[in-house]
């Protein structure tokens, strides 16, 4: 009998992501279950999202750039091990991810080195490489009126192991952010003229999302978008987001883009949230006063609230690391972990712009071990921290509920606060970046308090005698460094 290869790189990749896993903080991740739902506002707590339950969504997790389409420098693409990234989301106890599309077919310049950067390839793209003539990349012209379905394919594929998984996808229709800063001379970009058969020609450059009314690349750009609609619409893990760092002139098509996915999933069976991430401008304002249902902005810890003259007037604000805290490589880990979980208490939710196995070494960013290609078998364990607190967060945003509990920066002196101070049900949870002690002031809420540090070095947790609220109380952790304070009234 003939006995089948086996691809043992591809186990050897997964194993070393599951010893990577394995020698993590302790993270309790929840059991597995499948997405059944979509998401949509929560009604009494449109800051979030909910699934129908009438519970708060609390979304968080690692994304890397290479989860959809292959990267490789020197022109030799390495597979990503899809499934062993999403066992690390679900060891991990995440709940969100994005998938990158990257609309260069090679790009240039992504600082992964000291010195010059090594261009890299990307596959698979949207369309179909048909001829006669090749791209400037090298390979034949693209025909924008054939898509390659092997992309979308391999799309729904990996939003269906997601949704089994109990994550939800958020699904970039584009970048932007390679059209600014990664476009090069042979990058056979396909709405560059000579690039296609179709006579589509942006002149190079950012034209291609810089209009201002309809014109024919919009046309081939909202058939594409009509088509990841076809292809996902039925998944109940999906959320849009159009466009990441794009230049700023690129309100116009970010705007079309919303608005084309609303239309159009208007007259199918599910309707997904839609996103925005901040433009390379930075312009907060002008994404919280969009139509779209949640942005990813710029500011280190997004406002409370996030309310603009859009529809919806509230934003879910999900504060991606990516642009919100560049350089975070600088910082120590205890800086790393305040960012997630000051977010948490304004009442926003956060991820985290993994490197992950994408080797980066300028600024030491991402010393991810054995790189081949510019890819390496296994992830840098230094983000370990990162992705723990991630976790973290998650275990008590399940375990609360957060449909109930708003900002309440008055409650303490640390000012990083979400409670519900109802004495029937209260809770608080106060988070600390300093050590020693801190007040919080019980004042309003008579209840008897069971109490719970946890450090978030580590996840330990150790229980402390109750509490009685009607006045302003001191606590003093029992390890050093910053802490978390859980307040739960029975």
């Amino acid at each position: 009998m003939k006995i089948p290869p086996v691809d043992l790189s591809s186990c050897c990749r997964s194993l070393l992501l599951l010893l990577a896993a394995c020698q993590a903080p302790s993270v309790q991740a929840a059991p597995l279950r499948p997405i059944t739902a979509p998401l949509r506002a929560l009604p009494a707590n449109p800051g979030y999202f909910t699934d129908g339950s009438g519970k708060a969504v609390y979304l968080t997790g690692s994304h890397t750039w290479n989860t959809l389409q292959d990267w490789g420098t020197d022109g030799a693409v390495q597979p990503t091990d899809f499934t062993a990234f999403v066992n690390m989301l679900v060891a991990h106890n995440h709940n969100f991810t994005l998938l990158w599309a990257t609309e260069l077919p090679k790009f240039h310049g992504l600082p992964t080195r000291a010195g010059p950067s090594p261009d890299f390839t990307v596959t698979p793209q949207p369309w179909q490489r048909v001829g006669p003539a090749n791209a400037t990349d090298g390979k034949p012209q693209f025909d924008l009126t054939k898509f390659n379905q092997e992309y979308f394919d391999r799309l729904r594929k990996r939003t269906a192991e997601l949704n089994a998984a109990g994550i939800y996808a958020g699904i970039y229709l584009f970048t932007g952010e390679w059209l600014n800063l990664f476009r090069c001379p042979t990058d056979g970009y396909p709405f560059t003229g000579g690039n296609n058969v179709n006579g589509i020609d942006d002149g190079g450059g950012i034209a291609s999302v810089t209009m201002t009314a309809p014109n024919a690349i919009t046309a081939v750009q909202d058939a594409y978008a009509r088509k990841l609609v076809d292809t996902l619409n039925d998944l109940p893990n999906v959320l849009w987001i159009v466009s990441e760092e794009a230049p700023g002139n690129t309100r116009w098509w970010n705007d079309h883009l919303i608005a084309l996915l609303r239309s159009y999933e208007s007259g199918k069976p599910l309707h997904h949230p839609i996103g925005y991430g901040v433009r390379i401008d930075l312009d907060d304002p002008s994404i919280v006063n969009s139509d779209a249902d949640w942005i990813a902005p710029f500011a280190r810890i997004a406002p409370i609230g996030n309310s603009g003259s859009g529809k919806p007037r509230v934003k879910v604000c999900i504060n991606d690391s990516d642009h919100s805290y560049w350089e975070m490589w600088s910082d120590s880990p205890r800086t790393n972990r305040r960012f997630f979980w000051t977010n948490f208490t304004y009442g926003n939710q956060s991820m985290f712009m993994d490197p992950y196995t994408v080797y980066y070494p300028r600024e030491n960013r991402n010393l991810s071990p054995s790189p081949k290609n510019g890819i390496s078998p296994q992830p840098d364990m230094r983000w370990e921290n990162v992705r723990a607190t991630m976790g973290y967060i998650r275990g008590y945003a399940e375990a609360m509920n957060l449909a109930a509990m708003t900002p309440r920066v008055d409650l303490s002196e640390t000012s990083y606060v979400i409670a519900n101070m109802n004495p029937a049900n209260a809770e608080i949870l106060a988070y600390s970046p300093s050590a020693g002690s801190f007040d919080v002031n019980l004042e309003g809420c008579n209840a008897r308090f069971a109490v719970e540090w946890m450090d978030p070095s580590s996840g330990a947790k150790t229980q402390a005698a109750d509490v009685v609220g009607g006045s302003r109380r001191t606590f003093t952790p029992p390890f050093d460094g910053d802490s978390v304070l859980y307040l739960k009234a029975h």
